[in-house]
């Protein structure tokens, strides 16, 4: 009784947060931005009661994955005061469609566009790498704004209607959409010499790989790298910043470099892991502004019918091979900071295991830090 209890809880939450996200996509646009952002910030400040049982599962997944630098008081602060930041990214993608350009460039900066021309003077299009940081629907709008023509890889919702909206919110500035299991459209449009915009952290269900992410395993579609070792595009990353005043910054980086060890599993394997370590680069330096509630580890390895056909970092490489591809990747990282490129977005924060207890990560949420107290 209590399983059925359970999914029917479960179903009454999801058709509820559906009806909202409707009822908000027709109305929130005509209220003034201010109290555009009241509104998301009582639903932000309800949600650990609306639905405890995601908002613990947020809370287990930043224990597991920044357990080690938090103490249990902030890591309730960080996830209520990523339920603010997810709700103001929420009520910006709602009024992104009634919008123009202009409006949209005044609010959000797009910077170093000069890769992106780069990489289309190379003729083989250009794959455009964010994670849910930030308001990362800006990224691919932005992109789109800037003439460059772009289609968003979008992983289809249960709900086909849901699925239409999203879309159709994603198309107003020029944005296309393309279902992630379409691999041979993605190719396309790489050959057209086009952007392609793909999430790189969400949970695969049917991952190509185990990368560790935060030291865990975590399920990851190997679709990025697969597609730039068998097209030639190079991979750029981009993730939206929130600025104090809730305008964006949307930085494009240079190209992140390809593994090349003669074998082309082995490649895009590596390459895998560079390109989730970028991802993590970025999360850990703004995890308030991550959207935690992908569950980023759900599928496990071990719930996998046939493992052994499924690379695996912590199988598949030793200690000492991981340590070498990742020490790689943050040498490139460090090299382009150093150069004066903004690889990944300003830390609002340091989190240095050792000084965890010197600057409490509550210190930065004021509203989160209150109720933690509590």
């Amino acid at each position: 009784m209590s399983n059925e209890f359970h999914e029917w809880r479960k179903d009454f939450s999801s058709d509820m947060g559906r009806r909202l996200f409707f009822f908000l996509a027709r109305t929130l646009h005509r209220i003034p931005l201010r109290g555009a952002y009241a509104v998301g910030h009582l639903f932000g400040r309800l949600a650990p009661w609306l639905s405890p049982h995601q908002y613990q599962k947020v809370v287990t997944d930043i224990t597991a994955a920044l357990g080690d630098r938090l103490s249990p008081a902030e890591i309730d602060a960080l996830a209520r005061h990523s339920t603010l930041r997810l709700s103001e990214s929420l009520i910006e993608f709602l009024r992104l469609p009634h919008m123009n350009a202009a409006e949209i460039q005044r609010w959000a900066r797009f910077e170093r566009q000069d890769y992106i021309e780069a990489a289309m003077r190379g003729g083989k299009g250009a794959i455009m790498l964010s994670a849910h940081l930030g308001n990362w629907e800006l990224c691919a709008t932005l992109v789109a704004l800037s003439k460059y023509p772009i289609t968003a890889v979008a992983r289809p919702q249960d709900d086909t209607a849901f699925t239409n909206l999203l879309n159709k919110m994603r198309e107003t500035h020029g944005v296309k959409v393309i279902p992630m299991s379409d691999v041979r459209g993605c190719i396309r449009v790489l050959q057209r010499n086009e952007c392609l915009g793909i999430l790189g952290d969400l949970n695969a269900r049917t991952p190509g790989a185990f990368i560790n992410v935060f030291g865990r395993p975590a399920a990851t579609f190997s679709g990025v790298a697969y597609l730039a070792h068998t097209t030639g595009a190079p991979i750029l990353s981009a993730f939206d910043e929130r600025m104090p005043d809730n305008t964006h910054r949307v930085v494009m980086n240079p190209p992140i470099p390809l593994a090349s060890t003669g074998n082309k599993h082995t490649d895009i394997l590596h390459t895998s892991i560079r390109v989730q370590q970028v991802i993590e680069e970025a999360v850990a330096r703004r995890p308030e502004d991550w959207y935690w509630l992908l569950h980023r580890w759900h599928t496990r390895p071990e719930g996998m019918a046939n493992p052994e056909r499924i690379p695996m970092e912590h199988r598949d490489l030793t200690p000492e091979e991981s340590a070498q591809v990742r020490s790689f990747t943050q040498g490139w990282l460090q090299g382009n900071a150093e150069q004066g490129g903004a690889v990944l977005p300003t830390a609002a924060h340091d989190l240095p295991v050792e000084h965890a207890g010197e600057r409490p990560i509550c210190a930065h949420f004021p509203q989160a830090s209150a109720q933690a107290d509590q």
